[in-house]
């Protein structure tokens, strides 16, 4: 069985797009693992709707995804006004000092600051994500890759289509701590994928056992999910990267808590993801000398960028930007055909 690997990368995750774009013209794959902006594309491959793609992407430039939360919009404006008035000459100083006045009463959305749990307001995401997720049109297995703060462990939730329950009960069999993917908790399956934290709120689920549980972005503890493709039984495995190899990474700027945090993130999967190619080569190499019983070859094929994608991991505004990764992601798409062909 084929799988694809879509892994996480924010605004970057339109090359990840363009890429799927390419390839949905001539294959199909039975199961499709996605974690972060990887579930949220995923999602549109695995209902077979990988054509919607550029529509979604344009659909984030125009919903503004990235949006501060009112509690702490209000004190950032009051800030920098607060700021400007120390700096400007003295003529512009009444100027600031009246919208200072003028913002005072909006600080009443600062009272529950201390009991937020992200920077930035989701409502946008989610937004986005409902308007394409449908789980009636599931075609293939899924596997949406998340962290559960809960238990502080790496999980997932899974579907997998009527004609796959052998393939299913072996799952779950291995990856006890999954759920299953529902209708009641498909798009909040997507949405906690993507729960950057802290940029975005960890979401609540209630799981199949009945208790609600706290979930976050699965690049945390799995931003590619190979190991979870092969426990659901792939043998052949495509995995699409948003990030160059670390020989030409390239060098980032620190200024703001919003900044870090994709940085850790980036760090902690680029780390994972090497060891689960090693792990996986190896297990090949194991099962070529005949000397790993009860574990299969698996084909792997890598896509990804030659080079950094220039573009900020929290940068959904920027329609150019977001066409241009889009595109190079479809050439790099159509590169990995040729070579299959070949």
């Amino acid at each position: 069985m084929k799988a694809l690997i879509l892994s996480g990368g924010g605004s970057r995750g339109a090359y990840e797009a363009g890429v799927l774009s390419a390839l949905a013209r001539e294959e199909r794959f039975e199961i499709v693992c996605g974690t972060s902006v990887g579930a949220i594309n995923g999602g549109a491959v695995a209902q077979g709707e990988a054509e919607r793609l550029p529509d979604l992407w344009r659909g984030f430039v125009k919903r503004k995804m990235v949006r501060l939360r009112p509690e702490i919009d209000v004190l950032v404006k009051l800030w920098n006004e607060l700021r400007s008035a120390m700096r400007d000459p003295a003529q512009d100083k009444a100027a600031h000092l009246w919208r200072i006045i003028q913002s005072l009463p909006h600080l009443r959305h600062a009272h529950h600051l201390f009991d937020v749990h992200s920077l930035f307001d989701g409502a946008n995401v989610r937004a986005s994500v409902e308007e394409y997720a449908n789980f009636a049109a599931l075609r293939t297995t899924f596997i949406v890759g998340v962290t559960n703060l809960s238990i502080a462990r790496g999980s997932s939730f899974a579907y997998f289509p009527p004609e796959r329950a052998a393939e299913r009960e072996a799952f779950f069999a291995i990856e006890r701590d999954a759920n299953a993917l529902t209708a009641e908790n498909y798009a909040d399956a997507i949405c906690a994928s993507a729960a950057l934290s802290p940029i975005f709120e960890p979401l609540r689920i209630r799981c199949g056992d009945g208790v609600t549980r706290v979930f976050a972005d699965g690049g945390f503890t799995n931003n590619a999910p190979i190991r979870q493709a092969i426990d659901a039984g792939a043998t052949e495995v495509t995995a699409i990267f948003v990030e160059p190899p670390k020989s030409v990474a390239s060098e980032h700027e620190i200024s703001t808590v919003a900044h870090i945090a994709p940085l850790v993130l980036e760090a902690n999967a680029s780390r994972m993801l090497e060891l689960d190619l090693k792990l996986a080569e190896r297990i090949n190499a194991d099962v070529l000398a005949g000397v790993a019983p009860g574990k299969r070859y698996v084909k792997l094929r890598i896509i990804g960028p030659e080079q950094p994608l220039e573009l900020p991991f929290l940068n959904f505004e920027d329609i150019d930007a977001i066409e241009m990764l889009f595109e190079r992601g479809r050439i790099d798409g159509m590169r990995a055909l040729e070579a299959e062909a070949v």
